[in-house]
């Protein structure tokens, strides 16, 4: 490698390196670093760095870093320009690697990340409409069979009837992708026997989010789905990521509709139900 190569590689380190740091220490400081996420990109792209197969740990870090910025940076508009080539070479990584975890994941992450405007706004359309679904009295959920029947019905009802609405489409439109890699990046972790909590977390929560935008006769199999990504996760020595996985899924859950089939299923005892009445009751 010539030495302006190695120059310019140098300075992508710690111009990602402090990205990393600064999104540990003072996240809403990102718009300062958009600069420099954006000449690492101009950088890396006129040299060979990422077709070195010798670098694919080294790759997968700069990738993750500059897609962290556009994550965080969504709320305010976003920074495309950084999560579309985070994405093209994601795409470029797992063409060379057709099992690499890291890059199936990430690109289930960046499908995720991209529904979440729509999802915000189906949320709040829903929120907005909801009536009569059982309210916690004195922190504890009064929720009863009836209850579910009747909730359950109504959700139906409301969310078939908007499913065709753009925002419903272009919500599915990009959950069917990250459900995809997630999937594969599941499969890959627990063939290469390195399946983790956040992993699974991942993977119910976009399991969660498209059964949400999905009809009711097809929803329930993809929230048995997410259901059975979290109960994996119980049986992980050591990993806690049980109530952090599912308080993730349900703030993406749009109302009653994963709600009620939740509570169903912690009635039958699939998941520890103490965990995930707090978060039903929170929301």
């Amino acid at each position: 490698m010539d030495r302006e190569f190695q120059e310019r590689l140098v300075t992508c380190r710690t111009s990602v390196a402090r990205i990393y740091s600064m999104l540990q220490t003072s996240p809403d400081e990102w718009e300062s670093y958009v600069g420099s996420a954006r000449s690492v990109m101009a950088s890396i792209d006129v040299t060979p760095f990422m077709a070195d197969p010798n670098k694919i740990e080294e790759q997968i870090w700069i990738i993750e870093g500059l897609q962290k910025l556009a994550f965080r940076a969504q709320g305010s508009g976003g920074l495309s320009d950084v999560a579309d080539w985070c994405l093209r070479q994601w795409l470029s990584l797992l063409h060379n690697h057709p099992e690499n975890i890291d890059a199936l994941k990430g690109l289930g992450q960046a499908w995720l990340s991209r529904a979440q405007t729509y999802l915000g706004r189906i949320h709040r359309e829903d929120s907005s409409s909801s009536s009569g679904f059982s309210q916690p009295h004195n922190g504890v959920v009064v929720y009863t069979s009836s209850d579910e029947e009747r909730d359950a019905a109504a959700a139906a009802v409301e969310a078939d009837a908007r499913l065709h609405t753009a925002d419903y489409v272009e919500a599915r439109g990009m959950l069917l992708p990250a459900v995809e890699y997630f999937q594969r990046a599941v499969r890959a972790a627990e063939l290469q026997r390195v399946l983790s909590g956040d992993l699974l977390a991942l993977a119910a929560e976009a399991y969660i989010s498209l059964g949400n935008v999905s009809y009711s006769t097809t929803n329930e199999q993809l929230f048995h789905q997410a259901l059975e990504y979290l109960r994996k996760t119980t049986q992980i020595p050591g990993d806690r990521d049980l109530r952090r996985s599912f308080g993730s899924t349900m703030q993406q859950a749009t109302g009653r509709r994963a709600s009620a089939f939740v509570l169903r299923y912690t009635e039958a005892k699939v998941l520890p139900r103490p965990r995930l009445v707090k978060y039903v009751t929170d929301g």
